[in-house]
């Protein structure tokens, strides 16, 4: 069993159900998507797979005009730990709200090492349905969660149920 779940297509990065993230944005107000294509950038200001935002640091966040939220829906394949780590880190360091959307993997060791220091964990109910790079929809065949890092919480997260919506 230990290979990773993923949506009906061969790649890993899928865009984010619009409705999904524009009720989170609401809330958030997010100045910046730290793991985009041009395609499926969900902020105006975004880091590609070029720029790399396992590299790069994100200190240019605060730059930008009413900085504060930064949206991450990494690519949910083998190494989605390392941006999980990427966003705790950042959210630490440049004082920035690190929002991610993330499989529901709590059985992993990214997901005890990290998201377990988030100020808060929203599991999601019911399925999200991701458009994937190939133009497909369909739902996402495990759970999903949203993980919030802030540079003044330090876990254990609070724990809550999220709506999917429509």
């Amino acid at each position: 069993m230990g290979t990773a779940y993923h949506p009906p297509s061969s790649s890993t990065e899928w865009r984010t159900p619009e409705a999904f993230f524009e009720r989170l944005d609401r809330e958030f107000v997010f100045t910046c998507d730290a793991c985009a294509t041009e395609d499926n950038a969900m902020c105006e200001a975004f880091v590609t797979k070029e720029e790399d935002c396992l590299t790069v640091e994100w200190d240019w966040v605060s730059d930008l005009p009413h900085a504060y939220s930064v949206w991450m829906n990494p690519p949910w394949g083998r190494g989605v730990g390392k941006f999980v780590q990427r966003a705790y880190e950042q959210s630490k360091e440049h004082n920035l709200v690190v929002v991610c959307l993330l499989p529901a993997n709590t059985d992993t060791k990214w997901w005890k090492e990290w998201v377990w220091k988030a100020s808060e964990v929203r599991f999601i109910t019911g399925r999200l349905h991701f458009k994937c790079s190939d133009g497909r929809t369909g739902p996402c065949p495990t759970g999903a969660c949203v993980v919030v890092f802030t540079p003044w919480g330090e876990g254990p997260p609070k724990c809550s149920l999220m709506e999917r919506g429509t």
